[in-house]
């Protein structure tokens, strides 16, 4: 009977590069061992680009397994035993298969593998560790390279640099580029001025700015096609930029999955560090906001209260209940979640009384003209609304002159249809984003201002209070004691302006 082999590669980017032995010529040798062994070749599996530290994180390596399981492989063909696996505890897994299944293993560079023996397992064992030694040792090498690296100030951007950079093939450093760095000044300027990061990606796409990516072409490993990346500014991709020391002139390594080293770098620096750190703190702020569920407009609170007792955010609570009338009638008010495991006293508190107990704090604030720069509240944003407003219309007359080529029969409706549902979309986010700004417009420009902010808050909506707690208010304390006329006593932590 034949046996049927199963030919096992995987090249790693850095060995590939190191030792010179690629898929295309680890597959030649092996596919000559099994011919030369008379055996017939079941199939490949090749993993790619891709670490021996484990298993689970190489499909192909799966894959033979589960076909060995299948018992469609008799023998296991490979370059070396460490192809296989660099981990202890994946080389016991692998001498179990091997026993349960019967497969044999052959290497090219150690010939048959014997599991049958204590000597044989050992072996396996000894290479197993042998590996896995070489590998930390090798990634603690590359570690300290860039470490040092990163302390003479030279940036780690490889294949794709930071977006408002470019590096020339070899230089070690980044330099400036205009156009790139024009964008990522008006980023941080309008995270700064109170755009979320879905507004900004949202605005720079409606913009149709291109992401750094956009239209680059990038050839598959595995197939040899080439393709073009289509990229897009997602939220994600805004917060990255903002939080990257790149631009005030840092560069930094990251060690694991929380250290960090950060080193002045030599390139130049794209942002003030007076813009830099009123965004690091105002993303630091909108962090520690992160809400159990979203504020509405009869429980703006929502993200700012703070349990006093044990510091969890507190959560919305609504309690339906009847007048004397038999009418329902809903009762708005906050609860701490830590209650109902058990793990903190909180009994929770009305809308309406922290609602009473902040205007008793406004109280004691000074007037907004003795506040200093009072004037960035009340700044225009009537260029964005107006720049809104004719992309509207013109994608409205765009929808005007589809139709026009539909009726001339130059289209059909098919493509009628699907062009009028793709210009639908953009003006739905554009009208989100308008509304948005016009909300935002009419908080800054309320008319005969007063000069005390309690007189000011009372002349809010719901919906603009959630802008101005975002903005203004980082955290109310919500302390459960109860003074003698059965008040919740507030400690209230605010950043004014």
């Amino acid at each position: 009977m034949i046996k049927k082999a199963g030919l096992y590669i995987r090249v790693s980017t850095e060995k590939q590069v190191e030792e010179g032995y690629s898929i295309a010529a680890q597959k030649e040798a092996l596919s000559k061992f099994a011919i030369n062994q008379g055996w017939d070749i079941f199939d490949t599996y090749a993993d790619e680009g891709i670490s021996g530290k484990n298993i689970i994180d190489r499909p192909e390596v799966k894959r033979l397994i589960e076909d060995i399981k299948k018992r469609l492989i008799d023998v296991v063909i490979l370059y070396r035993f460490d192809r296989l696996t660099r981990n202890n505890r994946d080389t016991e897994d692998i001498i179990n298969i091997i026993q349960e299944f019967g497969v044999e293993i052959f290497t090219i560079s150690g010939g048959a593998i014997d599991v049958s023996t204590a000597t044989g397992r050992f072996q396996i064992r000894i290479n197993g560790a042998v590996a896995m030694l070489e590998r930390e040792q090798t990634i603690e090498r590359i570690k300290i390279a860039l470490e040092q690296k990163v302390k003479e100030g030279y940036t780690l951007a490889s294949a794709t640099t930071c977006y408002g950079y470019n590096r020339k093939k070899h230089d070690k450093n980044q330099t400036i580029n205009k156009k790139e760095a024009s964008i990522v000044k008006k980023i941080f300027t309008m995270y700064a001025d109170g755009k979320s990061f879905t507004e900004i990606s949202n605005i720079l796409n409606l913009k149709q700015i291109p992401a750094k990516l956009n239209g680059v072409i990038r050839k598959n490993h595995k197939t040899g096609k080439k393709y073009t990346i289509n990229s897009v500014w997602t939220p994600k991709t805004i917060k990255l930029i903002l939080t990257n020391p790149t631009y005030i002139g840092k560069v930094r390594y990251h060690v694991g999955k929380k250290d960090e080293f950060i080193s002045n770098g030599n390139h130049e620096p794209i942002i003030d560090i007076n813009l830099w750190n009123l965004v690091q703190d105002k993303i630091k702020r909108s962090h520690n906001k992160n809400r159990t569920n979203l504020p509405k407009e009869d429980v703006y609170y929502c993200g700012t209260l703070i349990c006093g007792i044990c510091g969890h955010k507190l959560t919305t609570n609504r309690t339906v209940r009847k007048n004397n009338k038999g009418e329902k009638k809903i009762f708005n008010g906050y609860r701490c979640p830590n209650r109902e495991k058990n793990i903190c006293t909180f009994l929770g508190v009305s809308h309406n009384k922290i609602e009473k107990c902040f205007n008793e704090f406004l109280d004691n604030l000074l007037p907004l003209s003795n506040i200093n720069q009072a004037k960035t509240l009340y700044t225009s944003n009537h260029d964005e609304i107006n720049h809104l407003k004719k992309r509207i219309n013109s994608l409205q007359e765009k929808k005007k002159h589809i139709m026009d080529l539909f009726i001339l029969n130059n289209i059909t409706s098919q493509q009628l249809n699907y062009m009028n549902k793709q210009i639908n979309k953009k003006v739905e986010l554009l009208k989100t984003e308008l509304i948005k700004e016009e909300q935002l417009d009419n908080i800054n420009n309320k008319k005969a201002i007063p000069s005390d902010l309690k007189t000011h808050w009372a002349m809010l909506t719901g919906q603009e209070k959630i802008t101005f707690l975002n903005e203004f208010v980082e955290k109310i304390i919500v302390k459960h004691q109860k003074s003698f006329n059965n008040k919740e006593i507030l400690e209230i932590e605010t950043i004014l302006f």
